[in-house]
């Protein structure tokens, strides 16, 4: 065997082992495909916890529980390099779902969102996990100043841990994507400066979009998870006003933003996710600036967080692409 026939089959079996490495772990595929299209984080977590590690972690320092805004509520977590030496890095602000707590409060879910934190420091940046207001009594933009008091004290503190405050994305899940995508669309909610946001990676979202509208998928959660059903006898909630709907709308402002944007859902996402990535992509890309569009075959709403920081880059791997991107790297 020739030298370069050698090498080039030796690059051929690191890349097919890489492209293994890179999916849905084969043992946990026909798992999540039993759970489909509903939202299950119990059962997903029981699934990814022995793929995570347990604090404390090595070479990296946690700063917990930093009060960002007024809200009991407005806590988040520090996540930066052990040697903090060099440049000041990137930095990450994760937007967590449901009910919009920085721990998945599920058995097992100790280890999420802390598995976000862990890679984006192995990928050279400072994470913030925040923790927002949610259930009720709060208003329908409680979230957007959530997330611009987070963004404000990134600005003014993240430099003591190494991080640089112009380099800020954020990244939100779920119901973590009301907050951030009205923050973005409406810039009464951002300082006279702008957005401050290098990017924004909007991952399993249906926000208000209006006039366009995406029906949520029907039973969309597991068996004794999600809101409670309801009363039997009792009225069905009232339909939103279509009018303050379109007042309230983050298409006009995601269609002129400078902030980019990727749109992400998973291939088992319930249905109102996947078409939110595909018709409101196409809605932005009529204004010449298209986002970046991904689904990630295999995962479903929760295993696609949970994933972060194991061997299946599915996910993480094209959006530290597109972050890399938008630094020009």
């Amino acid at each position: 065997m020739n030298r370069l026939f050698g090498a080039a089959c030796a690059a051929a079996v690191a890349a097919t082992a890489a492209g293994a490495a890179a999916q849905v772990p084969a043992d946990l595929k026909p798992k999540i495909a039993q759970i489909g299209r509903v939202i299950d984080p119990p059962s997903v977590a029981a699934f990814y916890r022995p793929l995570q590690p347990t604090p404390p972690y090595a070479n990296v320092i946690v700063a917990r529980d930093q009060s960002y805004g007024p809200s009991e509520r407005n806590k988040l977590d520090v996540f930066q390099p052990a040697d903090a030496g060099g440049a000041p890095r990137p930095v990450l602000i994760y937007v967590a779902g449901g009910q919009g707590d920085k721990v998945e409060q599920v058995p097992n879910g100790g280890a999420f969102y802390d598995n976000i934190m862990l890679w984006a420091v192995k990928n050279g940046m400072v994470g913030v996990n925040i923790s927002r207001r949610s259930g009720p009594g709060v208003a329908w933009d409680d979230n957007a100043h959530d997330v611009a008091a987070a963004i404000a004290w990134v600005k003014q503190n993240i430099g003591r841990h190494g991080g640089d405050p112009n380099q800020v994305f954020i990244w939100s899940h779920s119901a973590g994507n009301t907050g951030v995508a009205t923050y973005i669309a409406h810039p009464e909610y951002q300082p006279a400066g702008g957005p401050g946001l290098k990017g924004a990676i909007l991952m399993s979202g249906n926000v208000n979009v209006a006039p366009i509208v995406i029906p949520p998928q029907p039973n969309s959660f597991a068996p004794g998870f999600g809101p409670p059903p309801r009363p039997p006898g009792a009225p069905p909630p009232p339909r939103p006003d279509p009018a303050v709907q379109l007042q309230r709308s983050n298409l006009p402002g995601l269609k002129t933003t400078k902030v980019p944007l990727f749109l992400v859902a998973a291939e088992l996402d319930p249905t109102d996710r996947v078409a939110f990535v595909q018709q409101v992509g196409d809605e932005l890309c009529k204004t010449g600036t298209c986002p970046e569009r991904l689904v990630v075959k295999d995962h479903d709403h929760m295993s696609i967080v949970f994933g972060i920081n194991t061997a299946d880059v599915s996910a993480s791997g094209p959006i530290l692409a597109w972050m890399r991107k938008q630094q020009g790297r």
